[in-house]
């Protein structure tokens, strides 16, 4: 059988080659949730064994473990093929065939995830099954690797038509991980994007496992719905993608937190509140104001001087650059000599990096000690413990709420209530009174 292929750190949700920009990883969470996918998973599961057994490609019967690790992967492949054409998305799904990554042992590997999936999916693939399509990956040093790519099949067409499948029939698994762990990148290796850590669980991982999971139960059973027509291209959104994981970074627990994962975020703002229906209403999105340099004021308990804390003085009309690159300053470990990428744009060619540094240090004096040592990290943690505790109490008040790294999304009655939640939370965090709405 064909093994080309090349390594990746996060099985069904990274790439980390070069792909077709409509390829989309293989999600081996993807479950069959109504009585009609299980009847169709059942079926192709019976008639690949019946394939094995006629073509005699198996000389043993599989041990119990082994058995369930097949079934699940067989139903992993055909929900997460099926969810592909259900929503229309064009390209494929790409899988790996390396051994070296199916053979690695993870808390963030599914069952699905194993030495056997090569295997199994050329089993679907055959003329006789046809319930897959395959094109096989390939090395190649001068144009990049390609993963292998797969599709669905005439014969699991012909399935998803006749049973009329539809993306409410196919859900996600509990048993993925949902709190994840990014290393440190290595400062040496430019292309190095921080790869999964291993770690074990102590009462903080816990809780913040306990915590979202609460979270995703909450919304999995939550009135979300979304309006396609807004979207006006070839392109369907599945609504029942909301399954949360939060992603700490630097190899840290408090470094990062912020929780991705939901449908949502691939929208833009405008086609959150044309398109979202919570609790059969119209969306809007609250988000919180200048949420790094004030949470740091807290930190340091002091009060911040005024209002808008990007309003620099000889700056004012440079708002949005000031912002990137008072931000810029508190995540680097150093001192910067030039404008963070995009930024040259937001000023005028007469404004240089070092005196826009000095007139924001000169302007937030309170927060000198924080410039220049990496600490952004660490407030993007507190900015997700505030996100979280607002879903929390949401969650408690029976108010809709879809997260965006510093933003809820809620109907649009809401907005005053989902406010003042958010100013108590965000006050009992820091100490110090937070912006909600307006410019960010």
């Amino acid at each position: 059988m064909p093994k080309a292929d090349t390594h990746s750190n996060q099985p069904g949700r990274a790439n980390d080659e070069i792909e077709s920009p409509r390829d989309r990883p293989f999600n081996a969470w993807r479950t069959p949730q109504t009585e009609t996918a299980k009847a169709i998973v059942r079926d192709i599961i019976g008639q690949v064994q019946v394939y094995e057994r006629y073509y005699a490609v198996r000389k043993r019967r599989r041990k119990n473990e082994d058995q369930q690790t097949f079934e699940a992967t067989v139903s992993a492949l055909i929900c997460d093929a099926a969810q592909h054409y259900l929503t229309e998305r064009g390209g494929g799904v790409f899988v790996t065939r390396s051994n070296q990554v199916l053979g690695q042992r993870s808390r963030y590997r599914p069952l699905a995830y194993r030495k056997c999936l090569p295997t199994i999916i050329d089993r679907l693939a055959t003329p006789e099954m046809a319930f897959l399509k395959q094109e096989v990956g390939s090395r190649n040093p001068f144009t990049g690797d390609r993963r292998t790519v797969i599709h669905c099949g005439s014969r699991l067409i012909s399935r998803i038509e006749d049973y009329g499948l539809g993306l409410e029939d196919l859900g996600q698994s509990e048993g993925e991980e949902v709190i994840i762990l990014k290393r440190a990148k290595d400062a040496a290796d430019y292309w190095d994007d921080g790869g999964l850590e291993e770690y074990e669980d102590m009462p903080a991982t816990c809780q913040y496992r306990t915590e979202v999971e609460a979270i995703n139960h909450w919304l999995a059973e939550s009135d979300i719905a979304f309006d396609d027509t807004v979207l006006k291209r070839d392109k369907i959104i599945d609504p029942n993608e909301r399954r949360l994981r939060r992603l700490f970074t630097r190899g840290r627990f408090d470094s990062g937190g912020r929780l991705f994962g939901g449908f949502w975020e691939d929208l833009t703002e405008n086609q959150r509140r044309e398109g979202l229906i919570l609790d059969g209403e119209e969306a809007m999105e609250l988000d919180y104001g200048q949420m790094t340099p004030r949470i740091l004021y807290g930190l340091g308990r002091s009060v911040p001087p005024f209002h808008d804390l990007y309003v620099i003085p000889g700056f004012e009309f440079h708002r949005r650059g000031v912002k990137k690159v008072m931000n810029a300053m508190l995540f680097a470990n150093k001192r910067l000599f030039r404008m963070p990428q995009g930024v040259r744009l937001e000023f005028s060619l007469k404004h240089r990096m070092d005196e826009v540094m000095k007139a924001i240090e000169a302007t937030h004096p309170a927060l000198k000690e924080y410039f220049f040592t990496g600490i952004g990290h660490h407030a993007q943690f507190r900015e997700s413990e505030i996100l979280v505790d607002v879903l929390l109490e949401l969650k408690k008040r029976d108010i809709i709420g879809l997260p965006i790294h510093d933003a809820v999304v809620v109907a649009a009655s809401k907005r005053g209530e989902v406010r003042d939640i958010m100013l108590s939370v965000f006050h009992h965090h820091t100490g110090i009174h937070g912006v909600v709405g307006g410019e960010s």
